[in-house]
């Protein structure tokens, strides 16, 4: 009893320190040496609206997050300085010490690809804070032994130094092997994208200007058909609203993306092309979760004298869609105008402690039911749906979701490349 009365007392001491009155009389910032300071002062000027302890510890919090998120900075530092005390309000100096990142900044890395024998090497050089107001270009090169070898310039400014809002441009060159067809793509192209957060959720507006060839390869003649060079302009917009507790493991939660494509301003394609994908997590019993998903997408070409290309059309089927097929491995050889998919799974921990070689903490045993199609007419879409059931295991490895499936192919099409049995799959997006 006694040691309940005590805890209850310290409660009402610390909930009275945290209440008591707080006035900031100025927030004073060292440590900027190229980074200019109105880009900084707009983070700061919240700090001021603090009336008390509990509000200006919440306050403190968010400004450095806001702070850290300019990818200016190494370290930061916020210091509550007691001034005083006028009538009963407490007078407080806030000191921020920051540390500016390193403005010029150089790596490499290789990386493997799965089950292709391919490896790459990415070689990089950033400069940050061009100007003074948080400007960065990043140099990619990128060399691989089969798969892909090009270069990208990225230039970004973040617009009034806001959280999500980026102004981007992109100038790329990059040779690309289609691993289900076979063919070679050469691309040069320009983006211009900008980033804001609204409705919600984060947008992305984006022009691009592409240069295409597609050639090369012991290729079918209806991919032959489609080789030669290509030029696309096309503007999109992208909308994405997501609420998962994970990104790559979600137990709750969930994302709703819509992308739309408008192609057709110069050059030889023209169509209006709309993606949706949507996937709801919710806790159920027994430690399971369950996650239902569902994508779809619609190309519509506007002219007769002008089409749409296989590197635009849509592919369906492998690990990260419609499991138990090959990646792409489901309908045309050059995909389709339509498509669809759709997934019911359930995940749960495995029955591990956590310190057993810590396979209790990134592990999950996973079942699912996919089911999706591909065509270019309607009546395609829904005859003959190819369905698949399996079970597996979930690893989240750093910034990736591997999983390791037993799938069966119930429902599936002589033209379909099926895969009954193990399968393995490495990535971001999963259904």
């Amino acid at each position: 009893m006694g040691s309940h009365h005590g805890d209850d007392e310290t409660n009402a001491i610390l909930l009275k320190i945290l209440q008591h009155n707080i006035r900031v009389k100025s927030v004073q910032i060292d440590g900027l040496r190229r980074v200019q300071e109105d880009i900084v002062v707009p983070h700061l000027k919240p700090l001021l609206k603090a009336k008390n302890l509990y509000s200006l510890l919440g306050l403190v919090g968010k400004t450095h997050d806001d702070l850290e998120v300019l990818d200016a900075f190494e370290k930061i530092d916020i210091n509550i300085e007691h001034l005083g005390k006028k009538s009963d309000v407490n007078e407080v100096m806030l000191r921020v010490a920051v540390s500016e990142n390193r403005r010029n900044t150089f790596g490499m890395n290789v990386s493997g690809d799965r089950g292709l024998n391919d490896g790459s090497l990415n070689i990089y050089g950033k400069v940050r804070n061009l100007f003074g107001r948080l400007e960065s270009v990043r140099v990619n090169y990128v060399k691989g032994t089969k798969i892909s070898d090009g270069c990208s310039m990225i230039f970004n400014k973040p617009i009034l130094s806001q959280k999500n809002s980026n102004f981007k441009v992109v100038a790329s060159k990059e040779n690309m092997l289609n691993r289900t067809a076979n063919y070679m793509t050469s691309d040069v192209k320009t983006n211009m994208v900008y980033q804001v957060g609204m409705l919600g959720g984060k947008n992305e507006f984006e022009a691009e200007a592409l240069w295409q060839q597609i050639h090369g390869g012991n290729v079918s003649m209806k991919v032959r058909e489609e080789f030669g060079h290509h030029l696309k302009c096309a503007v999109r917009h992208k909308y994405v609203r997501d609420t998962r507790d994970d990104l790559l493991v979600p137990t709750t939660g969930s994302k709703h993306s819509i992308e739309t494509e408008l192609a057709g301003f110069m050059g030889d394609v023209n169509h209006v092309k709309v993606n949706v994908d949507s996937q709801i997590n919710t806790k159920l019993f027994l430690g399971y979760s369950g996650a239902l998903s569902f994508r779809a997408g619609l190309i519509h070409e506007l002219s007769e004298n002008r089409r749409t290309w296989i590197t635009d059309k849509f592919f369906c089927g492998g690990p990260g869609s419609v499991r138990g097929f090959y990646e792409d491995g489901i309908g045309r050889p050059l995909g389709g105008t339509m498509h669809w998919g759709a997934g019911v799974s359930l995940s749960r921990k495995l029955p591990f402690s956590p310190h057993i070689w810590g396979l209790g903490k990134f592990m999950r045993i996973n079942h699912f039911v996919n089911a999706g199609n591909l065509g270019n007419d309607r009546k395609d879409l829904f005859v003959d749906p190819r369905v698949s059931v399996g079970s597996g295991v979930i690893m989240k490895i750093a910034n990736f979701r591997m999983e390791i499936n037993y799938a069966v192919p119930i429902r599936y099409q002589a033209s379909d490349v099926v895969n009954h049995g193990l399968q393995f799959g490495i990535g971001i997006n999963f259904m």
